[in-house]
């Protein structure tokens, strides 16, 4: 079974408006509402590509059981553990006319220490079954920050892999327990390192770190449309073609969804490379989360740019 981690999930309210004008009332021109949160993005994308998973976290309130009923759809099963409050709701607008982008998000609801150490048995329980663990995203206020980290040890003594989407301190602690796979926020990488990543040779040096930890696969971005993937088998530069991108929205959740079908289906590390990279093309070349089909991520295989840096 294949498990992903949501600790702060959130309702995902999408709107589409021809021009974005501060001060004013702005008629969409197109809006949906769907379940969201790092870890439900991937097992919402891993059901498009017709793998099972099951999610967990936290739900909390009409929000929390809009959430579990939009999973139910795609027939993903859940074992969230339930907090009072009301779970998050996060809000994306996409301007048409300027081609901006802009993300307004809340911070979620409490989490007591009762809760969090339910959470802990659970999946402590649930690792028993499972053979690999996607997490990421923000915490809610209450969460510790090393619970990554904590997240990833537990797995990582059952010999079970593990992604991680994350950034600042809780990605920090996960790096230090050593995950399978991690997404790097090379924006605050940049900070902690106290180097800019923007060049890549920087940005190998610090992917290249990771191995010592026991990343097997780390991948960074690189300026709008590129990213750096450290492989098993080398160091790499995916690039996409900008023009054909109308929104990023949930790209990134693509291209991790992406390398965990790869990794499932036995690619070699150059074909995981390009499936991962056409899945958060196809992702982003049209609004709204997720992807047409399979057929149509395949379409963007042979126009992935692969260059071998190391």
């Amino acid at each position: 079974m294949i498990l992903t981690v949501t600790l702060n999930p959130a309702v995902d309210e999408e709107y589409i408006v021809p021009e974005l004008r501060p001060g004013g009332w702005i008629r969409a021109g197109k809006s949906s509402r769907t379940a969201g949160g790092k870890g439900i993005n991937v097992s919402t994308l891993l059901a498009q590509f017709g793998f099972a998973s099951t999610a967990m976290g936290f739900l909390a309130g009409f929000n929390g059981e809009y959430i579990r009923h939009a999973l139910s759809t795609f027939r993903i099963t859940t074992n969230f553990v339930h907090v009072p409050g009301e779970t998050r709701t996060n809000v994306y607008i996409i301007d048409e006319t300027g081609h901006v982008e802009t993300g307004i998000s809340e911070h979620g609801p409490e989490i007591s220490p009762e809760a969090m150490e339910r959470f802990r048995k659970v999946y402590s329980r649930i690792l028993q079954r499972t053979r690999m663990v996607i997490m990421g995203g923000s915490l809610p206020p209450g969460a510790p920050e090393g619970i990554f980290g904590e997240l990833v040890s537990l797995a990582r003594e059952k010999g079970i892999p593990t992604v991680v989407d994350a950034a600042g301190p809780p990605l920090m602690a996960a790096l230090d327990a050593g995950p399978t796979m991690v997404k790097i926020d090379h924006r605050f990488m940049s900070r902690v390192m106290g180097t800019s990543l923007t060049s890549l040779d920087n940005l190998i040096e610090v992917v290249s770190s990771l191995h010592g930890k026991g990343v097997e696969w780390a991948i960074a971005s690189y300026r709008t449309y590129g990213d750096v993937f450290f492989s098993p088998a080398g160091i790499y530069l995916a690039l996409a073609d900008r023009k054909s991108v109308r929104s990023i929205f949930s790209a990134s959740d693509a291209l991790l969804a992406g390398l965990v079908i790869a990794r499932e289906e036995g690619m070699s590390p150059e074909d995981s490379i390009r499936f991962s990279m056409a899945s958060a093309w196809e992702c982003s070349a049209h609004t709204g989360k997720g992807i047409r089909s399979r057929e149509a991520v395949e379409e963007y295989l042979p126009l992935v740019e692969l260059e071998r840096l190391a």
